[in-house]
């Protein structure tokens, strides 16, 4: 009896203790986390630790717009003076979470916390991977997060929700990657460009020809450009219409397509890459007629008048009547007018 009374009252106490440690051990953010705990799915939150706290700050950070299929990097943030640790729950309406800290894991669909996560001034931090749905849409990240306690009362812990963090995923861009000339600003010697700025307008291959998606880039000394569209499709095809501040607007022959967001053109080779063969060869390249100074579609008397007027007045700088781009108005530009006004050089479209 005496021996069962030493023993029974050595367990009692070992009970007790462990009971008091466990409690101190999971008085924090819970070990393993939990989940459905998200404005996605509830609007409980973290109720088994007490009410929500407004002062608690859980904030998302990472791109609002990202294209589909891409993998990108998100952090959260939780913040509440006088706490020194935190958990968390973070969901998304579509898209797909990944873990990245090492302080999370996934359970599900869902991130959360592998146990009491350390504050650092008040502050922890996560971050998490997000990958994007296949096809665009709108969509959000949810997250809810704990300030825990100093102490072992778990009542005094205070949780938050952030707001919805709203992520725009959009279609990859496609690339148009576009060689062409201007008549006036290439030399076919060097075989190098003056450097300008070109749109690109993408038009539908049946009437009225609308445009259906628009670019504007720097062509380089090759008159080579990329040209990103936004909402043309791969598989469509389309015309090309090019146009420039003073020369004609010149259209492709056909319709062309992209193919994995990429379609490479060159209207520099024939004359046939243009609708109505309408261009220029100077030397060995093909190049869009210059002088139509009031891009009225026509090369006139009208263009010629605006050219001859700024060349007496000797005027200089990024002006539509210097059609050779050398920042100055004189009678190289006169000529060139002139000439292609002789023979009546017009936009030619389908």
């Amino acid at each position: 009896m005496e021996k069962n009374n030493r023993f029974t009252g050595f367990i009692l106490p070992f009970i007790v203790i462990m009971a008091v440690s466990m409690y101190s051990y999971t008085a924090f953010a819970d070990i393993g986390g939990r989940t459905g705990r998200t404005l996605k799915t509830s609007a409980n939150g973290c109720s088994c630790h007490s009410s929500r706290d407004l002062s608690t700050n859980v904030t998302i950070s990472g791109p609002s717009t990202v294209t589909t299929g891409s993998v990108n990097t998100y952090t959260l943030t939780v913040t509440r003076a006088t706490k020194t640790g935190a958990g968390c729950d973070i969901s998304a309406r579509t898209g797909t979470l990944n873990i990245i800290s090492t302080t999370i894991h996934k359970s599900g669909l869902e991130l959360t916390h592998n146990d009491n996560i350390p504050m650092v001034s008040n502050s922890a931090s996560v971050q998490f991977s997000y990958t994007a749905p296949a096809s665009p849409v709108t969509d959000t990240i949810f997250a809810t997060g704990l300030a825990t306690n100093i102490s072992n009362d778990e009542s005094g812990d205070l949780w938050n929700w952030a707001p919805g963090f709203r992520v725009t995923v959009v279609a990859p861009p496609k690339i148009l990657h576009l060689t062409v000339l201007m008549e006036g600003f290439f030399d076919p010697g060097s075989g190098t460009l003056i450097r300008d700025t070109a749109k690109v307008y993408l038009r539908n291959t049946s009437p009225p020809y609308a445009i259906v998606d628009q670019a504007k880039a720097y062509l380089d000394q090759l008159g080579k450009a990329d040209f990103s569209f936004n909402v043309a499709a791969n598989g469509t095809p389309y015309y090309i219409d090019v146009q420039h501040r003073n020369s004609i607007e010149t259209w492709s022959a056909g319709g062309n397509s992209f193919t994995s967001n990429s379609m490479t053109f060159d209207f520099t080779t024939a004359s046939a890459k243009a609708y109505g063969g309408n261009m220029k060869q100077m030397g060995t390249k093909w190049t869009m007629f210059g002088g139509d100074v009031n891009q009225d579609a026509t090369i006139d008397a009208s263009d010629l008048s605006d050219a001859d007027n700024d060349a007496l007045n000797s005027v200089s700088g990024y002006v539509p009547t210097d059609v050779t781009g050398d920042d100055f108005v004189d009678a190289g530009d006169v000529s060139i007018i002139d000439n292609n006004a002789t023979i009546s050089v017009s936009v030619i479209t389908p």
